[in-house]
């Protein structure tokens, strides 16, 4: 194996796993979005969100609390991640293609 195909397949192994570990984090954080709402004098902050297929609106609380600070801070680290596995997935997807290409022998894995 030359240093190129070793090169190659750790290159592989370090994308999987960084892949795995962004799903994981990706499900440990709210999905949805944020929604401001006036009502009276005050505004309140919802979380909109699918599940099942319908659109469900959860109650989080005024605007400017810890808990609604704490929501959007978790739902702004989701979308970091996304768009950082996104990233991972394309560079995933260009190193399977140089190795397909290059005969280097590597198993994929099912998902």
């Amino acid at each position: 194996m030359s240093a190129i195909d070793t090169l190659l397949l750790s290159e592989y192994n370090k994308l999987t796993r960084t892949i795995m570990r962004l799903r994981q984090e990706c499900t440990q954080r709210p999905k949805g979005s944020l929604a401001l709402k006036k009502r009276g004098q005050g505004v309140y902050i919802y979380l909109v969100k699918r599940e099942k297929g319908k659109v469900v609106t959860q109650y989080i609380g005024k605007e400017g609390t810890w808990k609604a600070k704490g929501i959007e801070a978790k739902i702004l680290e989701r979308r970091k991640y996304e768009h950082e596995l996104m990233e991972a997935e394309t560079q995933l997807r260009k190193v399977v293609k140089i190795m397909k290409a290059g005969g280097v022998f590597f198993v994929e894995p099912t998902r």
